[in-house]
């Protein structure tokens, strides 16, 4: 799934909750976006969660689309690079579940 499909995913998934009247932050769509990328955009994860502050979900799209560029520019085979997205059901959902980015706590080891 290349960038622009699974951020539209993620937003689509956030404005479902937000029509039942289940609001999901900036904060925590921005959390779980980078809860779902795939493990070769560790770097670009750990450099979002050692900012002062998150970005907002769109700049954070536009971060990520930059990263996926030097990725590519980088690899050998950037055909292999488009799919951004990690799936693992046994991951919690959002900062309150169980989740491996760990945000900005200074014991964060993700």
């Amino acid at each position: 799934m290349n960038i622009i499909d699974y951020s539209t995913k993620v937003k689509n998934l956030a404005d479902a909750l937000a029509s039942i009247g289940a609001l999901v932050d900036d904060e925590n769509l921005v959390a779980v976006t980078l809860n779902g990328l795939r493990k070769y955009y560790s770097q670009f994860r750990i450099s979002i969660a050692v900012r002062e502050t998150f970005p907002g979900f769109q700049n954070l799209i536009t971060l990520l689309m930059s990263e996926k560029m030097k990725i590519v520019g980088t690899s050998s085979n950037g055909g292999s690079q488009e799919s951004v997205l990690y799936s693992n059901t046994n991951k919690g959902r959002g900062r309150g579940g169980k989740t491996s980015f760990q945000g900005r706590h200074e014991n964060s080891h993700g």
